[in-house]
């Protein structure tokens, strides 16, 4: 058996964990940074996607792979009214501390932190808000970028407008969970339903577990 591998394309779209890339095809094989499910390969990572040619056997397989390209880090830091991809670490009842992964479309290399507070998750009913039912530890959010911190590496950021709040959520237990609609997410094993605050983005696949079954 002989194995042909090529780079054959690449992308300098900064894909999250969680993203769908492609819908499953015979040509089609995960690869490193990735996974299948319900029809789909997903990201696994916070990178860029790369499109890998494999001959085996005669066949044209082509492996998608997400990778974190170092060389491709630039020196850019958050800056206030940007787009950022952001990881919660843990929550409290005033504020979720995140970890900030990418500005729009370039990948941080340094350490920066940011705070989701209570009052600039939603636009509106602010005083009804509680955070365990809009982003819970190892959530990835869009976010937008409304003041600076404490300090030179931190942050504050809302996810108040509809396209912006969780985009891959991780459930209690830590099971991965899928959205089911604008307001909830699906366990993929247990089927069970939890409450977040969803980014209002096309590439979340509603009902993807419900098509599934």
């Amino acid at each position: 058996m002989t194995s042909m591998e090529t780079d054959v394309a690449s992308s300098s779209r900064v894909v999250i964990p969680g993203e769908s890339l492609f819908p499953s095809a015979e040509d089609l094989r995960p690869g490193k940074g990735t996974y299948e499910l319900h029809g789909h390969i997903y990201s696994s990572l916070l990178g860029y996607v790369y499109v890998r040619e494999d001959t085996t056997d005669s066949r044209n397989i082509r492996v998608i792979e997400v990778r974190r390209n170092e060389e491709r880090h630039q020196h850019v830091s958050p800056h206030i009214g940007a787009i950022v991809t952001a990881k919660v670490i843990n929550i409290g009842p005033r504020y979720a501390k995140c970890q900030l992964l990418s500005v729009e479309d370039t990948i941080l290399g340094g350490d920066y932190t940011a705070l989701l507070r209570k009052e600039d998750i939603r636009s509106t009913e602010r005083d009804k808000i509680e955070i365990s039912e809009c982003v819970l530890p190892g959530d990835i959010l869009l976010a937008r970028v409304i003041s600076f911190g404490d300090t030179v590496t931190s942050f504050l950021i809302s996810t108040a407008e509809e396209q912006l709040g969780v985009v891959m959520a991780t459930g209690e237990t830590g099971e991965k969970m899928m959205t089911k609609d604008w307001n909830t997410v699906q366990g993929v094993e247990t089927g069970r339903v939890e409450t977040r605050k969803i980014a209002k983005v096309p590439n979340l696949n509603l009902h993807s577990t419900t098509k599934a079954k």
